[in-house]
């Protein structure tokens, strides 16, 4: 028999990946749920985290966790603190949207996927789970939630205004915010772009959210302006990518989902929709759009499958009826695959570590002006420790905005004669969650900079940390 003294964490961590969280299915270990292991004289401690979504699994998760333990070798007693996991929170920098803990996009690449039917849907079954959640219409051309709500609300709800912010209406717990909610029913919304992203920063900034633990935002179809104003001006959380199963349909959300990749906002998952045909009378499905479409995407663009939503006859009259499927029956296949899709979303948060300190982003941007015989440089601290500092002629030759370099061939569209040997920083301006946009001296201000490409730049890296006085005065919204 094994002595205490040969037991170790790793043989408990091992023994304890049998022990899956019911909503994504992954390991306990993997997620970071088991914490604080401790052996003496063959006795095991340790704490399990329970989610919020398994809460009612508790006893049966501990009971596993102790048996799977006691199942060593020379494990005399098993003492296990099961407490709640506490829900997924911004660490650092301030929330983009007021009170508002964790953003998350549902978008696609095209139209008429079941992306609004997912994304109402989703919103109730994270309130089912135990969240505060909002829900924000941001097809501003072609508002849906007003019906897909409309059983809770009558015709002339609109929202009201108090101290200049917009009062979400409340539905069944969720505040939900649509551009339907503010015309009538036949209404188009005739709107250049830029109409069009300024009401997208009303719905977020000039709303009266309140506290919530998540905000889902429904995207219109494809990946334009008001896509990129989201990622830009909010710290999106993650994104989820809807598709169907057919292969046009998993192409074009193929572009979406890198487009959310090349902005920098994490991947929470793909969802598929329409995935097989319920029959009502003997429940067998039928694959009338195909099949395998979102396990093909998952597997080759590296990112989780978060469900899989049948289409039947009660899901189609749940969303004619305005009623979401989640509420009206919450025995059917299709609630249950977003029941099960929700809570792969908390997990998926927590197990990626959005908003956690393993994020490596900006603290503070620093002009450092020219000595005697150097040029002017451009100090960034980071939140690793490190402080990287750059040539500030080098870092706006390499500034990667279409002025300065071709979008189709990748050539410079500048040379280094171009750059005046004196140009310096002007200011710093964060860009959503993933960059910062510099303004030179010499009036160039087109340049992005994600966080990564800094981060591959050459430059001169040593271990050194803002002065606190100065950090906010540098680049204080840089991670909002």
């Amino acid at each position: 028999m094994a002595t205490s003294k040969s037991l170790g964490t790793a043989q408990i961590l091992d023994a304890l990946r049998v022990i899956t969280d019911p909503g994504s299915g992954k390991d306990f270990v993997s997620l970071g749920l088991v914490a604080n292991i401790k052996v003496q004289a063959g006795k095991v401690s340790f704490d399990l985290y329970i989610p919020s979504h398994a809460q009612d699994h508790k006893d049966e998760i501990k009971r596993k966790a102790v048996d799977a333990v006691k199942n060593i070798e020379g494990v005399l007693a098993v003492f296990v603190n099961a407490t709640l996991k506490p829900r997924p929170r911004v660490v650092h920098g301030q929330q983009a949207v007021p009170g508002v803990n964790h953003v998350i996009v549902v978008g696609s690449g095209k139209g008429g996927v079941g992306k609004s039917t997912s994304s109402v849907n989703l919103a109730f079954a994270l309130k089912k789970l135990g969240y505060s959640v909002g829900l924000l219409d941001a097809d501003i051309y072609g508002p849906s939630q007003a019906t897909m709500l409309s059983k809770f609300l009558s015709l002339d709800a609109k929202p009201e205004v108090k101290e200049n912010l917009l009062i979400p209406l409340d539905v069944e717990g969720v505040k939900t915010i649509s551009m339907g909610f503010m015309i009538e029913r036949d209404q188009p919304t005739v709107w250049r772009a830029p109409m069009a992203t300024k009401m997208i920063q009303q719905f977020l900034l000039g709303v009266e959210w309140g506290e919530l633990d998540f905000l889902i935002i429904d995207l219109p179809p494809g990946t334009g302006d008001i896509q990129l104003t989201l990622s830009q001006q909010s710290n999106i959380s993650g994104a989820i990518v809807v598709t169907t199963p057919q292969k046009v349909a998993v192409e074009i959300a193929r572009k979406g989902l890198l487009m959310f990749k090349h902005v920098g906002v994490p991947i929470l998952g793909v969802l598929e929709t329409m995935s097989g045909f319920a029959c009502g009378d003997c429940g067998s499905m039928s694959a009338i759009f195909g099949e395998g479409g979102a396990k093909a995407l998952s597997k080759e663009d590296n990112v989780p499958l978060l469900g899989q939503v049948p289409i039947d006859a009660a899901l189609v009259r749940s969303c004619d009826e305005g009623y979401p499927i989640v509420l009206k029956d919450p025995q059917s296949a299709s609630s249950k695959a977003y029941l099960q899709a929700a809570a792969s979303i908390i997990s998926q948060v927590e197990a990626q570590g959005v908003g956690s300190e393993q994020d490596v982003v900006p603290l503070a941007v620093e002009s450092l002006p020219a000595v005697e015989g150097s040029s002017h440089r451009l100090a960034i601290f980071w939140s690793d420790g490190f402080k990287y500092t750059y040539n500030a002629k080098d870092l706006r030759f390499y500034c990667p905005c279409a002025v300065c370099v071709d979008e189709f061939s990748g050539k410079r569209r500048i040379t280094p004669d171009s750059i005046a040997q004196d140009v310096s920083l002007e200011k710093a301006l964060p860009v959503g969650r993933y960059g910062v946009n510099l303004v030179w001296t010499d009036k160039h201000t087109t340049g992005i900079y994600t966080y990564k490409y800094l981060r591959e730049l050459d430059a001169e890296k040593v271990q050194e940390r803002p002065n606190p006085p100065e950090e906010s005065a540098r680049l204080s919204q840089a991670r909002s």
